[in-house]
């Protein structure tokens, strides 16, 4: 059954894959980003993870647990001394970040989350479109994608504030 699944799947989502890889990797080194080069990946993930949402669900029940999540998140996220990890260096206009293999952690749970709902889906396995299934997705979506919320607040924040903590 997993052969089979792997022969079906899209060539597009090994090349999506492929991309998550090197694009967590690269998050995993300290690097110097630009300020807005510093919020594409992030808000990249977020359209990644509600697009899940609403090509899985449509925009029903599971958007609103997707937000629950978000908020959660943000509430809890927003706490965590880890994602403080940054400096704005005005003069260049950029972040210097250290690396962190959450993100490729992140990024690998999401696309994952992803292909297990798609094959559950093109499987027509009546599980996903029980309500409880739904929701326990969308919030586990919506948790995901506030990490990278949380990420992106405090990268202006630290910019507004100018405050250096490495």
């Amino acid at each position: 059954m997993a052969l089979a699944i792997l022969t079906h799947t899209p060539l597009w989502v090994y090349l999506l894959f492929g991309v998550l890889l090197i694009l967590g990797w690269m998050q995993s080194r300290d690097r110097k980003v630009s300020y807005v080069r510093a919020f594409m990946l992030p808000c990249m993930m977020i359209i990644f993870s509600i697009y899940g949402i609403a090509s899985a669900f449509g925009m029903s029940i599971g958007v609103i647990s997707w937000s629950l999540g978000m908020m959660v998140m943000m509430a809890l996220g927003i706490r965590i001394r880890a994602f403080y990890n940054v400096v704005f260096m005005e003069e260049y206009n950029s972040f210097a970040i250290k690396g962190s293999w959450l993100w490729l952690a992140l990024m690998m749970v999401i696309f994952w989350l992803k292909f297990a709902i798609s094959v559950a889906f093109a499987r027509e396995l009546a599980i996903v479109f029980e309500p409880w299934f739904i929701l326990s997705v969308s919030l586990c979506y919506g948790l995901l994608s506030g990490i990278f919320l949380v990420r992106m607040v405090i990268l202006w924040k630290i910019k507004s504030l100018h405050v250096k903590t490495i």
